[in-house]
């Protein structure tokens, strides 16, 4: 007979015989917060049959929230016949993005796991999320003259996205041992962003750590190659499982990091541009897009061997991306001079024309050897450096930002020596 859930709403179907369902207690809106109590084993199909949460908090029209996430766990055939990892995925996504997702950028998915994605987070937030690009039914494919892999999905929120065209897959070579060559694909697409002039072009990826810059390259010039229709007000966003943590950061590039981030592609780097460096994480988001917000999964724990905590060995990130791409002003005027406390710098102030205001000012100091250092911020036109040494030459220059995250070019530089 059919079960009623705690909030009142849609009924629990009785389930196929199993050893244990699920226990999920659903979302507040006020607190919105996740707990969920799973059982050891479970019926694949048991974790689908939650009742409708009331709708959760759409993100506002120019902060749209993406997700990238490695699921591991909803690949092979082992992992497809138990998937309790998912709702687990869920309710942390739900718990810890300030509004429900608009995009997730799913890898080590295929149809059905995506799809039951989509469902849990329909189910828990009253929005209809869809497998909008990608999810294949069979990740292994092949001809007598290729194999193609593919194993990542885009998903859509069809409250706040509209999906734009077909999408596909964006075909990139891969290692092989096999006698045919092998092609990994990374599924694709282009979706509006409703009430707004956004087109975004996504796509999620997995690749392969011996080829990341080359592959990278290609998949940044194919994605930038499709659909040049909607040019205008085209927003480009490239996340998933870069396979590489090895100088991933703005303070020491990998070569891959360094041709996205330069000109002319002009990538953010979404949570370093936030956050600062963040451990030696495997997955990243980058955008041609403002970057008003950004976060990453910090407290979970990745090693678990709790079943009811773990829901893969990555941890998710999320980036809230909108329209100001359009640096500030550079500051001018730079100026330094001794005091007490150390060295102050003082410069002119910059303006912003994109729409989200100027935020801060960096400061670094240039040494004679290695990349320049940010030793500080400032919010007004000053910043006093106190870590300075009697007779040493110094040199800095500024930079400002606005409240996207986008920098300006740096100040010329300026040098002196610390004196009493």
């Amino acid at each position: 007979m059919p079960q009623a859930d705690s909030r009142g709403s849609a009924p629990i179907q009785a389930q196929p015989p199993c050893h244990a369902a699920p226990v999920v207690s659903l979302r507040a809106r006020a607190r919105r917060a996740c707990s969920l109590v799973l059982a050891s084993t479970m019926c694949a199909t048991a974790l689908l049959h939650v009742g409708v949460a009331e709708a959760g908090a759409l993100s506002p029209p120019q902060k749209t929230i993406f997700i990238t996430a490695n699921l591991q766990e909803g690949y092979n055939d082992r992992d497809l016949k138990n998937m309790r990892e998912l709702p687990i995925f869920v309710g942390r996504v739900l718990s810890r993005v300030p509004h429900d997702p608009d995009v997730l950028l799913l890898q080590e998915v295929r149809r059905k796991s995506a799809s039951a994605v989509a469902q849990i987070l329909s189910n828990r937030t009253g929005h209809r999320y869809t497998v909008a690009f990608g999810g294949a039914r069979d990740p292994w494919t092949g001809t007598p003259s290729r194999i193609n892999v593919r194993d990542s999905a885009i998903l859509l929120n069809k409250a706040t996205m509209t999906k734009v065209g077909d999408g596909g897959w964006l075909e990139e070579p891969k290692d092989s041992s096999a006698n045919r060559p092998m092609y990994k694909g990374h599924a694709y697409g282009f979706a509006r962003r409703n009430g707004t002039a956004m087109t975004f072009a996504m796509t999620s990826i997995h690749i392969q750590e011996s080829s990341v810059t080359e592959t990278t390259k290609g998949i940044a010039n194919k994605l930038a190659a499709k659909r040049p229709d909607i040019n205008s007000g085209r927003y480009n966003v490239i996340g998933g499982d870069f396979n590489t943590s090895r100088q991933t950061s703005p303070n020491h590039p990998s070569p891959y990091w360094s041709w996205l981030t330069g000109s002319p592609r002009n990538y953010r780097d979404s949570i370093y541009a936030v956050r600062g460096p963040m451990s030696t994480a495997v997955d990243y988001i980058f955008a041609r897009a403002g970057v008003y917000a950004a976060g990453v999964d910090s407290s979970y724990n990745n090693r678990t061997q709790d079943p009811a905590k773990f829901y893969s060995d990555h941890r998710f990130r999320w980036a809230a991306l909108g329209p100001d791409r359009v640096a500030p002003s550079v500051p001018n005027r730079l100026q330094a001079r001794n005091v007490n406390s150390g060295i102050q710098l003082s410069w002119a102030g910059s303006t912003d024309s994109g729409g989200s205001g100027v935020g801060r000012y960096e400061v670094y100091r240039v040494k004679k050897t290695g990349p320049p250092r940010m030793i500080g911020t400032s919010k007004s036109n000053s910043y006093n450096d106190n870590d300075t040494y009697f007779t040493k030459r110094y040199k800095y220059f500024v930079r400002a930002r606005d409240k996207a995250h986008n920098r300006t070019a740096p100040t010329g530089t300026i040098q002196l020596t610390r004196q009493k």
